[in-house]
């Protein structure tokens, strides 16, 4: 008789309100019964959410609650979970996504078939709530193969510095537990990004991988919102991460990474600036401000080694060493403006003010 292993499902909450519903029927139904459900309420702030909770504990003796009497952030919750753990395997769910009916079973078959640490699905971005849907692709040198240590770093470990070739979240993944608890985590303290490096510090501990080409994950994209209190903040973690990411490469000695890191950090500031045109345009003079004040901090001038690289956009870069703020901003500014002409990039923005003016009616 084939052993039987629990599988721990780490689920952060904090005012998903009834889209808990969902993610959670999806858990609870799963083909694959012998599971630990741990949902981290972060101390939400609407009675939906903190009513679900406790009526799905109430309700499946699998689920554990732990309820947070601070919010202190995802990253904090998943840690908080992890400490706990019984089971054999991990995975991490967001409390307003949904996982298809054998995902469980479909990948602790692989892991179990194969003896790989980790395996990897497919996700399914589902854009405001199934206006329309993308499965995410997959290069087929790593689908459906075993892919062990030494493969893993020389070649992959480069997604988590900005060269897009392996998955690098947490979501659609079993983990065994031994590889994650062998990574040692800790709080990132960051704005964002945080499961990013969650993901990079647990990488380098996997033996060997498995991709699997079958959609197991459904991932609730929405519509992007950014609170100002994130906004304030996004430059500064983004400069955070940027740093932590550029110690692990020295630490690692990684240094086939140091240009894809630093093409990264470029691009989060022209994405800063694509996020103030397109959600405070009005505030061009603030906007222009916050940005001249950042890049004036010394970390920038690293980026001049991109100006003798295969980094397409030199004049961003000649801008951002040279402090250039206002030059900057209207040259991504200007870029925006002719891509948002694309006729199916114009359909998504109108798609996207007309959910925006359907929540708000909803609320009134």
């Amino acid at each position: 008789m084939a052993l039987i292993y629990m599988i721990s499902l780490i689920i952060p909450v904090y005012n998903t309100g009834k889209a808990l519903n969902k993610c959670l029927n999806s858990v609870v139904n799963q083909t694959y019964r012998d599971l630990e459900i741990i949902l981290v309420n972060d101390h939400s702030t609407d009675d939906v959410t903190n009513s679900l909770v406790q009526e799905w504990k109430a309700k499946d003796l699998r689920i554990k609650l732990i309820d947070k009497v601070v919010n202190e952030g995802v990253d904090m919750a998943r840690y908080s979970a992890i400490q706990v753990v019984t089971g054999e395997y991990i995975m991490f769910i967001d409390s307003d996504d949904w996982i298809e009916k054998d995902a469980l079973e479909t990948l602790i078959t692989i892991s179990q078939k194969s003896g790989a640490d980790v395996v990897i699905g497919k996700i399914k971005k589902i854009f405001h709530h199934w206006l329309f849907s993308k499965e995410s692709p997959f290069e087929r040198d790593w689908m459906e193969r075993l892919i062990h240590h030494d493969e893993l770093m020389s070649k992959y470990y480069l997604s988590y510095f900005g060269a897009n070739i392996l998955p690098i979240h947490l979501y659609a993944i079993l983990f065994r537990t031994s590889v994650v608890k062998s990574a040692n985590i800790k709080p990132s303290g960051l704005k964002f990004g945080e499961d990013l490096l969650m993901s990079m510090r647990i990488f380098p501990h996997i033996n060997c991988l498995y991709a699997v080409n079958k959609v197991v994950y459904n991932y609730n994209v929405g519509v992007p919102t950014f609170s100002e209190k994130y906004f304030e903040n996004w430059l500064e973690s983004a400069r955070l991460l940027y740093n932590i990411k550029m110690a692990t490469i020295s630490e690692m000695h990684y240094d086939k990474a140091i240009f894809y890191q630093n093409a990264e950090l470029a691009n989060y500031l022209k994405y800063y600036i694509y996020v103030c045109c397109t959600r405070r345009p009005n505030q061009r003079e603030d906007n222009i401000e916050a940005l001249n004040k950042e890049i004036q901090n010394p970390v920038y001038k690293k980026l001049s080694m991109l100006q003798n690289s295969k980094y397409t956009d030199k004049e961003s870069i000649e801008y951002i060493i040279n402090g250039d703020a206002a030059s900057f901003y209207t040259h991504v500014e200007n870029n925006m403006k002719s891509i948002w002409k694309k006729p199916h990039l114009y359909v998504l923005r109108i798609i996207t003010s007309v959910k925006k003016f359907l929540s708000f009616m909803q609320k009134l």
